[in-house]
């Protein structure tokens, strides 16, 4: 593991080995909700995550986060599918848990109505279209917790790398609140 922090400017650097990495979040802790309770609810953020990070030279990870979270990001391409590439995600809404009765996780859904959900994806920089977006349940170990499913177009030139960058960037239209995430998506040698 390793950890680093942002100046007054926001920026950061950090050095890590060489290498595959489940997953970078970056958050501001006094602003999180787990620990500082003596902020308002408006004044809380959630985090950024990146995942299956590939780190085999400089890159630059241009950071955003606020009040919503995009968790679990998974990508992959059905073979033998249309073609584009499928994401999976939970985007949870800090407005949405705070305006929600507490109770179980399975009877939480901190996901925005589909048409109440606007939702970008770029893959290495370029906006690619999305050709669905599905809101499903998933299974956890305490209950059932709610999810999306994306399918997007391929990008018309992918990356010369061994990995594709995907950005997703979400906004909840009902409340405003906003959230990013990445995922790298290792090549598999058939593409």
């Amino acid at each position: 593991m390793y950890e680093t922090y942002t100046n007054s400017d926001g920026r950061y650097s950090l050095t890590v080995k060489k290498g595959k990495y489940l997953a970078l979040a970056s958050m501001k802790m006094c602003e999180y909700p787990k620990s500082n309770s003596l902020l308002s609810p408006e004044d809380m953020r959630l985090e950024f995550w990146a995942w299956n990070v590939i780190a085999e030279e400089d890159m630059v990870l241009n950071i955003h986060y606020h009040r919503l979270e995009i968790y679990g990001v998974t990508v992959f391409k059905i073979e033998g599918a249309s073609p584009g590439y499928t994401i999976y995600c939970r985007p949870m809404s800090l407005s949405k848990y705070f305006s929600s009765p507490k109770s179980a996780i399975d009877y939480t859904d901190l996901c925005a109505d589909r048409d109440l959900l606007d939702v970008k994806v770029n893959v290495n920089g370029v906006p690619v279209k999305i050709n669905m977006k599905q809101k499903v349940k998933e299974y956890i170990s305490d209950g059932i917790c709610n999810g999306y499913l994306l399918h997007v177009d391929a990008p018309k030139e992918l990356s010369k790398k061994g990995y594709d960058i995907f950005r997703i960037e979400m906004t909840d239209l009902e409340n405003g609140d906003q959230g990013e995430a990445v995922y790298f998506l290792e090549k598999n040698g058939y593409e």
